[in-house]
């Protein structure tokens, strides 16, 4: 290979090879530029790793034009610095750019769905926001590109989709998948940090009043099938919608007035045991039986299509601004107002911790199975008791 003396007129004297050819520094050896046979001239570095005989390392610097030769010999001289530092700066960016490659944002989230979301119960529902949501701009590219700003874009564009509590969602969920990436070392940090939630989190303290609540059921039974029971139970037991909408049968136990939620649906993972009013009683009877869930429309899955069946209970029952989930909160303020002591509120909502937590909650295993069956039995009785008064007398089964 020729060596001359690098100036820009040597440069740009240079004539065009019919092979790559490179011109070394006379003055900075191992600093040179190469020229391609399409006339393309770039700067570039070679050195060893080591000592002699070590591997030879070649280091673009950059073409020439959009690099000067001024800039190109700071370059090369850093290069040497870091090699005597024991850095390879070539390797560096070999591996750089493999990383690139591999840690796609796409092929990360289906791993994190995968191997994290599975576990979780609203896993297949996060999966599909994050999908949704970061796959469009971020999925074909590095998450070692993602920065602070990219994050915000993202949940600001759901933002002004007039989704305030979506956007919320949408921050928290990317925090936790950019967490995971962290946790697993393909991040040294998450560029969700710091950024605040974009809406304020009000907390709902809907409760029905008496009135409200024995218009809904009414209107629930003027509607029958499986929402109407759906939501009549729900009022009467205080658990979670997908909790009664996917009851099956094999659930149930009739005779002794019990239910039984298995592990693998609840929301903290634990078996859950509910009694059964004779009011909840009333209402499971009514149901006819076809095939392995109670509320079911052909008798092959669970009933699912709420938003409709929730705009006509609305209308029939003149109660609006409210949700399924406000009956749960409205079953436990009820038991609360007939003197139900919170701590056995808490075991018939199955919450994870409640009044009693901390050290006691370790020691206090008490299931408190007496109090909660007198507890639903004095909230089916009432409930019945409104239902009736708001109907002038008459009992409706």
């Amino acid at each position: 290979m020729p060596r001359i003396k690098l100036t820009k007129s040597a440069i740009d004297a240079i004539p065009t090879p019919a092979a790559d050819v490179v011109y070394w520094d006379a003055g900075c050896p191992g600093f040179g530029v190469k020229v391609t046979p399409k006339g393309r001239k770039v700067f570039v570095v070679l050195y060893r790793t080591g000592g002699a005989g070590s591997k030879l390392r070649k280091y673009t610097i950059g073409p020439y034009g959009r690099v000067t030769l001024h800039q190109a010999r700071v370059a090369a001289q850093k290069v040497f610095a870091a090699r005597l530092a024991g850095r390879d700066l070539a390797g560096e960016k070999q591996a750089a750019r493999r990383r690139l490659v591999v840690d796609r944002v796409d092929d990360l989230l289906e791993t994190y769905v995968a191997q994290h979301l599975a576990q979780n119960k609203s896993g297949g529902e996060i999966g599909r926001l994050l999908r949704r949501e970061l796959g469009p701009s971020w999925g074909g590219r590095s998450i070692h590109d993602i920065t602070k700003r990219d994050v915000v874009e993202v949940v600001s564009a759901v933002e002004q989709r007039g989704a305030p509590g979506a956007a919320n969602k949408t921050l928290k969920s990317t925090k936790t998948f950019l967490r995971w990436c962290v946790g697993r070392a393909i991040l040294d940090g998450s560029p969700a940090e710091g950024i605040p939630l974009p809406s304020k989190v009000v907390t709902r303290d809907k409760i029905l009043t008496d009135r409200e609540l024995a218009q809904v059921i009414l209107a629930a039974r003027q509607m029958g099938g499986p929402y109407g029971g759906i939501v009549e139970l729900l009022a009467l037991t205080g658990q979670r919608r997908e909790e009664v909408a996917q009851m099956t049968w094999d659930e149930l136990d009739l005779g002794q007035h019990i239910w039984t939620l298995p592990k693998s649906r609840t929301k903290n993972g634990k078996q859950h045991v509910v009694h059964l009013s004779a009011q909840a009683i009333a209402v499971l009877n009514r149901v006819p039986r076809k095939g392995p869930f109670v509320f079911t429309i052909l008798g092959t899955r669970p009933f699912h299509d709420f938003s409709k069946a929730k705009r006509m209970l609305d209308r029939l029952s003149a109660v609006s601004h409210w949700r399924l989930h406000d009956l749960r909160r409205t079953c436990v303020s009820g038991m609360a107002r007939l003197g139900i002591a919170p701590h056995v509120a808490d075991k018939i909502l199955n919450h994870q911790s409640g009044t009693i937590s901390g050290v006691a909650a370790v020691y206090q295993r008490h299931e408190f199975l007496a109090e909660r069956r007198a507890a639903l039995d004095l909230w089916g009785a009432h409930v019945a008791a409104i239902v009736e008064r708001r109907m002038g007398g008459k009992i409706v089964a």
